[in-house]
């Protein structure tokens, strides 16, 4: 890897300490950011005259390429959320100017691993977005790093803001015990998914020293979540590589697609 401290990435230098605080780097960020693209345009569609939401935003992976796709003109727009501060302000400075349907908010969210000195619990947070305002909500490696309460509380924060056609695309583990077997056989990807401690019914973590830095969930648990939150599934989750079980997967991690119940 260079030594570098910026990134080129479609016109804009990203720093690369702000980069690998994503989960990849600049050797992957590129890679990643077409392969989120084309499956959100895959799986859930995007229009010019989308409004978007993204959370855990961070320094613009997802939202610099959503730049060619929502169109101010048509009505489109997107509103990125982060709890990492310097990302948030990377962000305004840098992708707003160019974009003014863009917008970037910090949300002062306690999180352990990257806002540990945060003031807001996350199971009060409100989203600074407007009711049934929102076509397309995208979490991606955000639901991994959340404990129930704060999975639910989201949940029925995104059936506010999202209009009645909307839909969500949002990045899960889903376990069983065969597919556990699987991810501790296959040891696929560099954060040793072993998932070896229950945190609940249901809930498995990796890491007892940082209960959030994996989640993963039964389908069981998921669904019952999901219908709690007056959501239900467009389609069945999408299958992740993350595990090796799936001989065929449609994304690194396991997806959610929901919408709002009848």
């Amino acid at each position: 890897m260079s030594d570098a401290k910026f990134h080129e990435f479609q016109g804009y230098q990203i720093p690369v300490d702000l980069m690998l605080l994503t989960g990849g780097g600049p050797d992957t960020f590129d890679t990643i950011s077409r392969a989120h693209i084309a499956n959100l345009e895959r799986h859930v569609g995007l229009s010019p005259s989308h409004r978007v939401l993204e959370i855990g935003c961070g320094i613009g992976r997802d939202a610099i390429p959503l730049t060619r796709i929502l169109s101010a003109e048509r009505g489109g727009g997107y509103v990125g959320i982060d709890v990492i501060k310097r990302s948030i302000d990377w962000c305004k400075a840098s992708i707003e100017p160019r974009n003014p349907h863009f917008c970037f908010l910090h949300m002062d969210i306690r999180d352990k691993l990257h806002n540990p000195s945060g003031v807001v619990d996350a199971t009060s947070a409100r989203l600074e977005v407007a009711d049934q305002s929102v076509d397309r909500i995208i979490l991606q490696s955000v639901f991994t790093h959340m404990l129930r309460p704060e999975f639910e509380h989201y949940l029925r924060e995104f059936r506010r803001v999202m209009k009645p056609d909307g839909l969500i695309y949002a990045t899960v583990f889903i376990y069983d015990d065969a597919i556990l077997a699987s991810a501790r056989k296959t040891n696929l990807t560099p954060y040793d998914l072993r998932f070896e401690h229950e945190a609940g019914p249901g809930c498995v973590i990796n890491n007892l020293d940082y209960p959030t830095g994996a989640v993963a969930y039964t389908r069981e648990v998921i669904d019952s979540m999901v219908a709690r939150a007056g959501l239900r599934h467009a389609k069945e989750p999408l299958k992740g590589a993350w595990s090796g079980f799936h001989p065929v997967a449609d994304d690194g991690q396991d997806v959610l697609i929901l919408k709002r119940a009848a």
